[in-house]
């Protein structure tokens, strides 16, 4: 973990729950919020979340998610509405416990973009929530559940990384890998499993629940080789919001802000201070 990045240590359902902070003495902007995607926990964020200038950055582990323990007690979610609830409660308990301003920008990243957008949907944050970041996600997935099936080992409970990246439609490996002990590079464990069923219980959802108009504003980023998430779902996402920016991030794929971290932070703060600037 990066040294610019404090432990938060909250009690939420008598289960601690840990979120990491990027503290600024003098902000400039909204509190960034950050929803993390699967099979990674708050700390593979940290040099993403270093770019963010005059900012404070906020990230929540979720229970189960990442290769290692997540830090935040509890089993693994697998099921959206659960995954929402718990994302809420995480953020009003920040608010209350004044750990950051009330006004954010939620950022959400692949599974947690759809946890974003149910949230925005549901009106559950809806006073607090001033702009919305959407990187590498939509409404629905576009994976094929026999596909990601295929990558996933009943027997063993693990997934097949190397399948999975070479599906990704990536020629990159995740920066983070290195630093994993080499036991683990060949497979995923099985909360990443419970990660998929969560994005399979978030297109239940959707299906059940039409995304409505909204009067927020979101900016929208997507890997033009993105194996999850396609750009017509996208664009059909973003529809429902008053204001609106896609950003198409050419040669990459779903793990962007995973491989070039840096880049994809400064890209993502930059389109932050452009908004502010219209909005003020």
């Amino acid at each position: 973990m990066g040294f610019w990045l404090k432990k938060i240590n909250l009690i939420i359902n008598n289960k601690k729950v840990i979120c990491l902070k990027k503290v600024e003495r003098n902000p400039k902007y909204n509190t960034v919020i950050i929803l993390t995607g699967a099979g990674t926990q708050a700390t593979n964020y940290a040099i993403f979340a270093k770019q963010f200038k005059e900012t404070e950055v906020i990230i929540i582990n979720t229970p189960g998610h990442g290769f290692g323990k997540s830090l935040t007690q509890g089993e693994a979610l697998t099921d959206g509405n659960d995954l929402v609830d718990f994302q809420v409660n995480v953020i009003k308990q920040l608010i209350k416990e004044k750990r950051c301003s009330c006004k954010i920008t939620l950022l959400g990243y692949s599974i947690g973009g759809m946890t974003l957008l149910n949230i925005i949907n549901r009106k559950l944050l809806d006073e607090n929530v001033f702009l919305c970041l959407l990187f590498a996600s939509a409404r629905f997935t576009r994976h094929d559940n026999e596909v990601i099936k295929g990558l996933f080992n009943k027997e063993t409970k693990t997934f097949n990384t190397k399948s999975l990246i070479e599906k990704n439609c990536t020629n990159k490996t995740p920066w983070y890998i290195k630093y994993l002990n080499p036991n683990m590079i060949s497979v995923l464990s099985t909360t990443c499993y419970a990660d998929f069923l969560q994005c399979d219980s978030m297109n239940e959802i959707s299906k059940n629940e039409l995304m409505i108009e909204n009067n927020k504003r979101i900016i929208a980023f997507l890997g033009e080789n993105d194996f999850f998430f396609s750009e017509e779902e996208m664009r059909k996402t973003i529809k429902n919001f008053k204001n609106r920016t896609f950003i198409s991030l050419k040669d990459y794929g779903h793990l962007f802000i995973l491989e070039r971290p840096i880049k994809a932070g400064k890209l993502v703060f930059k389109a932050i201070k452009e908004d502010t600037l219209k909005s003020s």
